[in-house]
C-alpha cells in the first residue's frame, strides 16, 4: 500500500514525497463561503486568473477551493457532450504523424474544450503533447501547473480505496483522465452506488480491483436539471 501511495504520489508531478496519505473531504459549503467572500484569498475570480496564468504559487488549499469551487460557478456542466471532444479524439488517433495544421486544430480544439471546462485533463494533456513537438516552454509550463491544480485536488481528497476514502471529483469524465494520468490504462466496467462512483480496474501491479469516486455534485445537477 505504501508503495502504491508513494508512486501514486510521484506521479502526479512531485506534489508531495509523502509515503503516507495526506487527504480530507471537500467541505463544499465551507468552499463556497470561502470562494464568494471578495476579501478572502480564496475569492473565486481572482484564483480562476492565478490559474489561468499558470500560477505555481498556488498551495494546496487554493488548489481545492479553485477545482471543488467550480461547482457553484454559473458555467459548471458535468456532462461531457462537447463536439470538440469528439474532433480532438479523432485528430489524435487517426494520425500517425502531425503536421502544423494538426497541432493548431489540437490546441483550437483543447482551447474550446477548456473554455466549458477550465479542468478537462484530456484537454491539458492534450497541450502539453503539442507544446512539447514545438518546443513552445512557456505554454508547456503554464499547463503543467494547470494539470498539477486538478490532479493534486483530487489527490487530497481521498485514495479511492473505500466508500469512505473515495476520490472526490465534479464532473465524471474526470475520472477516466485521471486514472489514465496516474498509469491507469485498463478500465473495466462501473457501477453508482448511492453517491459513490465504482471503476473497476483492469490487471495493474497494485493489485487494485477498482477504485472509488463521490460524484456528490454531479448527481445534485442531474436531479436539479432533471437529466
Amino acid at each position: 500500500m505504501k508503495k502504491f501511495v508513494f508512486v501514486f504520489l510521484l506521479i502526479v508531478g512531485g506534489l508531495t514525497v509523502s509515503a503516507q496519505p495526506s487527504f480530507k473531504a471537500p467541505n463544499y459549503k465551507s468552499i463556497r463561503k470561502n470562494i464568494e467572500n471578495s476579501s478572502s484569498d480564496f475569492y473565486y475570480p481572482k484564483l480562476m486568473g492565478r490559474y489561468q496564468n499558470g500560477d505555481s504559487t498556488l498551495t494546496r488549499e487554493e488548489r481545492r477551493h479553485l477545482y471543488f469551487g467550480y461547482v457553484f460557478h454559473p458555467n459548471y456542466v458535468p456532462l461531457d457532450t462537447s463536439s470538440y471532444n469528439k474532433s480532438l479524439m479523432e485528430t489524435l488517433s487517426q494520425k500517425e504523424s502531425f503536421t502544423t495544421v494538426d497541432y493548431n486544430r489540437l490546441i483550437d480544439d483543447a482551447d474550446a474544450l477548456l473554455r466549458e471546462d477550465p479542468f478537462n485533463l484530456r484537454a491539458l494533456n492534450t497541450k502539453l503533447i503539442v507544446y512539447a513537438q514545438q518546443d513552445n516552454v512557456p505554454e508547456y509550463k503554464k499547463a503543467i501547473q494547470q494539470r498539477k491544480v486538478v490532479l493534486d485536488a483530487i489527490v487530497s481528497s481521498g485514495d479511492g480505496l473505500t466508500k469512505k476514502t473515495a476520490y472526490h471529483v465534479i464532473k465524471v469524465a474526470h475520472e477516466y483522465d485521471f486514472l489514465s494520468c496516474i498509469g491507469y490504462e485498463n478500465i473495466g466496467g462501473s457501477k453508482i452506488t448511492g453517491h459513490y462512483h465504482y471503476v473497476q480496474l483492469g490487471e495493474n501491479k497494485y493489485g487494485i480491483e477498482g477504485l472509488y469516486f463521490d460524484i456528490t455534485p454531479v448527481l445534485k445537477y442531474m436531479s436539479k436539471h432533471n437529466r
